[in-house]
């Protein structure tokens, strides 16, 4: 079984490689960029949130947050993977 900050850590790997909607991974400086994110999106993990329900979070730190346009596919893809690490621990 992995602990808290083992998937903390795939959550914070996942936001920044796979989901990155400010384009920031490649920016040394910015890795630190989507940490406001790991624990809450770590909570919902570990209390069962559903794939739609991540990917509706997701979607809404991107228009809400950010101000962005927001990649509704993206944020699905993204919340499919948060889901599966939740189920490998």
């Amino acid at each position: 079984m992995r602990t808290m900050a083992a998937l903390e850590a795939r959550v914070r790997e996942i936001l920044l490689q796979s989901w990155d909607p400010i384009g920031v991974a490649g920016v040394a400086a910015a890795q630190d960029e989507y940490d406001q994110y790991v624990k809450p999106i770590t909570v919902l993990l570990t209390t069962g949130t559903s794939v739609d329900e991540l990917s509706s979070y997701l979607a809404e730190i991107e228009t809400d947050r950010m101000g962005l346009r927001g990649d509704p596919p993206r944020a699905q893809y993204v919340a499919m993977k948060l889901r599966e690490i939740a189920r490998t621990r």
